[in-house]
């Protein structure tokens, strides 16, 4: 071998160990490099597992061909349509309407459902339970998924973009009523995503999946016949509203919107967490979360519009925030109040452990006690809000305060009666328990049923006890919530019927307070430290290695020659 050949052949060893390339590229470049493996490494193995799997997938290519073909049918027929007066006369509206249909089919209907199917389909597979033993959390489930629907959005946008800008040309529609559209359109894609993501089953049953099914369909069908009818409104009529209260709009459905889809996540997340840890915490502090945005926004609207309409706008706001707020811990409260009563220890080992940590941070850990007293302490202050609101508003509007006292009334006897309806939950739920476990969804079930039972009983009894002829309200039909709240909002409801309920929705309220004595005393359980140990190491941080035992010796010895 000559001097020549040994020093290529050690270049070439040099270039396959990558000593010259290395030191060709340039400092940024592999600053660059290494902050995307960095950032790659970080995504969450969710989000990239599915963004592969739905972009390799034969719907993603039907659903994506077609878009692509529609929208250059549509760019030709339309125009073609609109010809001659596309020269001379404003034409946008008419394409941007075409334009919608094709892309909202995709992001309210298609998408929504691929993630139904998909978290669906982790359950048929069986690979739900094995990702749910790995060290992904529940929520990074859930989060990847939403993602990734997200991304799939983003790219139908994208190449519906070009359509959209040449209808832009065309004149008949501004920039601002443009991205308005378009942010409606994301921001429902992705919320309609959460909702489907909420109903997937997680269980094998076919009757559930058919169910919810049925309901994803029935909501994603409703929701595209709505949003399709305001969309249109807004590209036909424009934008009637002012800069100031586009803006407050914006901010309030941003604000409720994703507080909404936040408590959603969790509630999903929940679903796929094991029943030893802790499901209910979270979710209560969400449902916190976005009942404060429904009330800030609710009092900001009154306080920063206190002439609209001569007062009207802001009773408005109070009727609708009192409603809410009702129907939202109607069906809250009841899932609470069907919890199971357990404790496991891991639970009790995250309870807390000081006094004021016991005062206030106690309604917030799971049981139906607990639920019960956080369900109806915070609809309390909710309504109490809206109250407050409604009459502001009414003195600004110079009305009688009767009315404002009637809807106190109204409001005092609804938490009274769901009170109550509470407990015939919980009864209900632990006659059920006893031969099988139930899920906490079926409270809504169960708080229907006793509604229901309030109502008709007492009238039942009074039509068989009239000779089924009618008959005069009386104290006896105070468990009728029905009739008694028909009578309260018309002004006829006897006092002695509101003291008579309010005090039986004391005493169940009082009555879970004292249930909860064994709750507060302190009951949390110490935290073994392998158990500590793990957590540490879960967490990422930098353990003490602990010393090593050598009986033998063996360790120490020397290596034999």
């Amino acid at each position: 071998m000559t001097a020549t050949d040994g020093a290529r052949d050690a270049s070439l060893v040099e270039i396959l160990r990558g000593g010259e390339s290395a030191a060709r590229v340039p400092g940024w470049l592999q600053w660059v490099d290494d902050e995307a493996t960095r950032w790659g490494d970080s995504i969450n193995p969710i989000l990239v597992k599915e963004t592969r799997q739905a972009l390799k997938s034969r719907q993603f290519v039907v659903t994506f061909s077609l878009l692509l073909l529609a929208a250059f049918a549509w760019s030709v027929i339309g125009s073609l349509l609109q010809m001659p007066q596309i020269y001379y006369s404003p034409s946008a509206p008419r394409l941007l309407v075409g334009y919608y249909f094709v892309l909202a089919v995709p992001m309210l209907l298609v998408v929504p459902l691929a993630a139904y199917r998909s978290l669906e389909g982790e359950v048929d597979d069986g690979t739900l339970e094995l990702l749910t033993v790995t060290s992904l959390s529940p929520v990074q489930i859930v989060t990847g998924k939403l993602g990734s629907a997200a991304l799939q959005m983003m790219l139908y946008f994208i190449v519906l973009f070009p359509c959209v800008a040449y209808a832009y040309t065309l004149r008949g529609i501004d920039l601002p009523t443009l991205g308005l559209l378009v942010g409606i359109l994301m921001l429902a894609g992705i919320g309609l995503t959460m909702v489907a993501l909420f109903l997937a089953p997680v269980s094998p049953g076919r009757t559930g999946q058919i169910a919810a099914l049925l309901a994803v369909m029935a909501i994603l069908l409703s929701a595209e016949i709505g949003i399709g009818t305001l969309a249109i409104n807004l590209i036909r009529n424009g934008n009637p509203l002012s800069a100031s209260q586009t803006a407050f709009i914006v901010v309030a459905t941003l604000a409720i919107s994703v507080s909404l889809m936040g408590i959603l996540l969790v509630a999903t997340a929940a679903k796929l967490t094991p029943a030893s840890e802790n499901r209910s915490t979270k979710v209560r502090v969400a449902s916190l979360v976005h009942m404060f945005a429904v009330v800030a926004v609710s009092a900001f609207s009154v306080m920063a519009y206190p002439n609209q309409t001569n007062g009207m706008f802001g009773i408005s706001a109070a009727i609708l925030l009192l409603g809410y707020v009702i129907l939202f811990w109607m069906i809250v409260g009841a899932m609470m109040a069907a919890e199971s009563p357990s404790l496991t220890p891991r639970i009790r080992r995250e309870l807390p452990g000081t006094f004021v940590g016991r005062l206030f941070f106690t309604w917030l850990t799971p049981g139906p006690a607990t639920g019960f007293v956080f369900a109806i302490t915070t609809l309390v202050a909710t309504a109490t809000a809206a109250n407050w609101l409604y009459a502001e508003s009414s003195s600004q509007a110079s009305l009688s305060g009767q009315q404002a006292e009637t809807i106190r009334t109204a409001t005092g006897l609804v938490i009274a009666y769901l009170s109550i309806g509470f407990v015939g939950v919980r009864g209900i739920i632990s006659f059920l328990r006893q031969r099988n476990p139930v899920d906490a969804r079926v409270g809504i079930a169960a708080l229907a049923v006793t509604l229901l039972l309030m109502a008709v009983v007492p009238y039942g009894l009074g039509l068989h006890l009239n000779d089924y002829r009618q008959y005069e309200y009386s104290i006896w039909q105070s468990p009728n919530w029905a009739w008694t709240l028909e009578l309260a909002i018309r002004g006829r409801l006897e006092s002695e019927v509101v003291y008579l309920v309010a005090a039986a929705g004391a005493i169940a309220f009082f009555g879970h307070l004292m249930l909860l004595g064994q709750r507060v005393l302190p009951q949390r359980l110490a935290t073994p430290e392998r158990v500590e140990a793990e957590y540490r190491r879960m967490a990422g941080l930098t353990l003490i290695a602990e010393p090593e035992t050598d009986p033998l010796g063996l360790g120490n010895r020397e290596p034999t020659t």
